[in-house]
């Protein structure tokens, strides 16, 4: 292919609408995380542990981020959730992370 038949490719332009509207659940993920990480945090501080739900949830929003990234690098041609199925992502939470100190 040469430049002219590149530049009038109609998927590349759609691709770059794609990415663009997904900055925005991108960046709602950032600050989702911010959030759980003080959540979590202070359920450490308070309560001694944190939160497995919290935890699973976190794993489910990692996934999607990556799914979203993956896209807009293009690393992968599969647009992200709602255009295809939500990552299922079978990572556990890790429990013997050696920042914790007892």
């Amino acid at each position: 292919m040469n430049l002219k038949d590149n530049l009038l490719n109609g998927k590349t332009w759609i691709r770059l609408v794609l990415i663009l509207l997904f900055w925005i659940p991108r960046y709602v993920s950032i600050l989702i995380v911010n959030i759980i990480a003080i959540t979590q945090f202070l359920f450490v501080l308070i309560a001694g542990e944190k939160s497995d739900k919290i935890d699973s949830f976190s794993i489910m929003l990692g996934s999607y981020l990556v799914q979203i990234v993956d896209y807009q690098t293009f690393v992968t041609d599969r647009a992200p959730f709602p255009l295809s199925e939500f990552p299922d992502d079978g990572r556990e939470p890790a429990s013997d992370d050696p920042i914790f100190i007892d």
